[in-house]
Parts: C-alpha cells; sequence; structure tokens
C-alpha cells in the first residue's frame, strides 16, 4: 500500500521588512566603505602629487648643474616691435629639457616674448608633470585663443599648473628693494624697465646657505581653488604655466597654507602683494590637512595647514614696504621659504 503524498512546501519571499533591514545593511556597508575608498583613492592622488614634484625638483637641478643657477622667474624679453621688455618665460619653460620635453624647448623662439604669435605653440602645449591629480579640472584643460590675447593681439592658447615656484615671505616688483626677496625664484629683467629698478641675479646653489633641505622650492598651487573663487569665473585666467609672474606660477609664503577658504575671507585683509593679491599668491592644495612641497635638495615633504607661522595680522603693507612690529619675526613656514636667512629649523618642527 502506497502512503499518500505529501503536500510540497510553499514557496515563502522575502517580507517587506526583511527587504527594508537588507537594504539598510548594505548602505550602512556603502557608507563605511565609501570613506576607506575614497581615502585610498586620495592617497593614490597624493603619491602621485609627490611624485610629479620630485620631477621637477629633479628638473632644476639638472638645469642648475648645466646652467650654474636655477631657472629664473618672472622674466623680460626685448620686444622689436613695441621698442620695450616685455614679459618672457617663466621657470617651467626653461625647465623642459630636463622635463624629458626637448621638443617643447625646440618650439621657443628665445629671441621673442612667450605672448606673440612665435610662440604661441609652446603655451598651448600641456605636461601632465604640472597637472596635479587632486586638482582635477586642470588635467587637459586647455584655452584655444582668442584674437587679442597676445602682446601683438594674437590669439595665445594656453594650458595651466598646479605648482609654484617660492618667492619668499615677503614680495617686492621692480624696485631698489628687489634683491631683498629671500626666495629661489624673483622678478629677473633690464633694470630700465621701471624707475628705480635694479638688476637681480639668478638664485645659485651656492646662494641658499639656510641648506638646500631646509628650502622650499616648488609648492602647490591649486588651479581649482583659485578657479572657485574667481570674481568673473574665468578658468583660463590664471596658473598660465609659461609665465613667471606673480600668482601665476609664483607664490609666497606671507600667509600659511590654505590660510583662506575662498577670495572674499582673503579680502578681508588688505592687499598685501606688489602683483596679484592675497588668495593668488598664497599656497593652496585639495590634499586634506596640508600641502606638498618641493625642497631644493629634490626632495618632497607634506606640510600641514597648522604649521607654525608669524601672526600675519600684525602685519601692514604700504606698497613697495612692510611693516613688521618689534619682536615679531618669521615662524617655522616663513623660515623654510628663506634661502639665507641663517635660521636653524628641528626637523621636528613641521
Amino acid at each position: 500500500m502506497t502512503s499518500p503524498a505529501l503536500p510540497k512546501p510553499r514557496s515563502r519571499g522575502f517580507t517587506l521588512i526583511e527587504l527594508l533591514v537588507v537594504i539598510a545593511i548594505i548602505a550602512v556597508l556603502i557608507a563605511l566603505l565609501l570613506p576607506a575608498v575614497q581615502a585610498a583613492r586620495e592617497a593614490a592622488r597624493r603619491a602621485q602629487c609627490t611624485n610629479n614634484l620630485k620631477q621637477l625638483g629633479l628638473g632644476v637641478l639638472n638645469y642648475e648643474s648645466t646652467n650654474n643657477t636655477f631657472p629664473m622667474g618672472y622674466g623680460l624679453q626685448y620686444y622689436y616691435k613695441g621698442n620695450k621688455y616685455i614679459q618672457h618665460i617663466g621657470q617651467f619653460v626653461a625647465m623642459t629639457p630636463y622635463l624629458e620635453q626637448q621638443v617643447v624647448w625646440n618650439a621657443l623662439n628665445s629671441s621673442h616674448p612667450i605672448y606673440i604669435a612665435e610662440n604661441s605653440t609652446v603655451s598651448g602645449i600641456g605636461l601632465s608633470t604640472l597637472w596635479c591629480p587632486s586638482d582635477g579640472g586642470i588635467v587637459g584643460l586647455r584655452y584655444p585663443g582668442s584674437p587679442g590675447d597676445g602682446w601683438d593681439d594674437s590669439p595665445i592658447p594656453m594650458t595651466f599648473s598646479s605648482y609654484a615656484g617660492n618667492l619668499g615671505p615677503l614680495l617686492y616688483h621692480g624696485n631698489s628693494l628687489m634683491n631683498q626677496m629671500q626666495g629661489v625664484f624673483s622678478y629677473i629683467g633690464n633694470p630700465s624697465y621701471v624707475p628705480g629698478g635694479i638688476s637681480v641675479s639668478p638664485t645659485t646653489l651656492a646662494s641658499i646657505t639656510d641648506g638646500t633641505s631646509n628650502t622650499f622650492l616648488f609648492g602647490e598651487h591649486s588651479h581649482g581653488k583659485i578657479l572657485a573663487n574667481s570674481p568673473t569665473g574665468d578658468q583660463f585666467g590664471i596658473n598660465w604655466w609659461t609665465s613667471g609672474d606673480y600668482g601665476d606660477t609664483e607664490i609666497s609664503t606671507l600667509f600659511p597654507p590654505n590660510f583662506f577658504q575662498n577670495d572674499v575671507q582673503a579680502a578681508t585683509y588688505p592687499n598685501m602683494t606688489p602683483r596679484g593679491d592675497n588668495f593668488g599668491i598664497t599656497v593652496t592644495s585639495y590634499h586634506p590637512g596640508g600641502a606638498n612641497f618641493g625642497f631644493c635638495d629634490g626632495s618632497v615633504r607634506f606640510i600641514k595647514d597648522t604649521i607654525n607661522s608669524w601672526p600675519v595680522r600684525s602685519i601692514t603693507y604700504n606698497q613697495p614696504n612692510y611693516v613688521i612690529p618689534a619682536g615679531v619675526g618669521y615662524g617655522v613656514y616663513q623660515k623654510l621659504s628663506t634661502r639665507n636667512g641663517g635660521e636653524v629649523i628641528s626637523a621636528d618642527s613641521y
């Protein structure tokens, strides 16, 4: 006799509550993992930024070994059509043969200033070594150029830089105080360009008496942060890679790294620079907590926003002079930007 067939158990699906619990658990896991993924990505970007600065440092040292000086910053070139001296290349163009970019240097007509038609090709070439990956908007960004850009009214295509050279704490431009600047790069040009101007020579290795391992060479100068705070929103008018101008590819340690959150905050201070503005000459970075700096010995270190700095609120500026109250001296941050200040800086102070 056969036993009666047992009824099949009915399949049971997820209840709405169970489904919501599963979704909630997955959401919590994603929330826990996302910061870790973002941190890993930022660590990779920061490592690439460090590598870029190492390449720039190596390029400068190779330039120095060939020319016995560091490249100049803001340079001037005689322009025959205007019968005057006008802005020429900055340090990054001069470094191109030492950054495996000989083709860029070969395209430069050094008998003409950079911002005329004959040299427009150079400005339009993009160098990935100058792009911090955390400064995302700059990667591959290229201004196509418009009539009227150049000194000869020609279009000047342009790419941009996330890095800038060290000018030192105090800024002077085209006057008799130029030789008081203590950075590695500065205005180099014909003294007749500005009444009362003087001739300033490029920096030599021997003139870095504070030690190459204690002197900034380059710092971060994020295109995206400056763009976000541009009153006009002009993404093409800042951080020109071929320029050696203050606020383009030159920065100061007058204000600590990332001191200003925005341009409005920067405007609460009187303008403290002879060219550019407070926000434009300050080190800015997208790396949390600080910025990468290249040093004159080729090393790269991360400098925290909280590094010891002087009380900049106490300093006043009556162009061209800075008035520094008695008892106020350079902080560690400012000392690291002087090539010949004679300071002794402990390695554990930054």
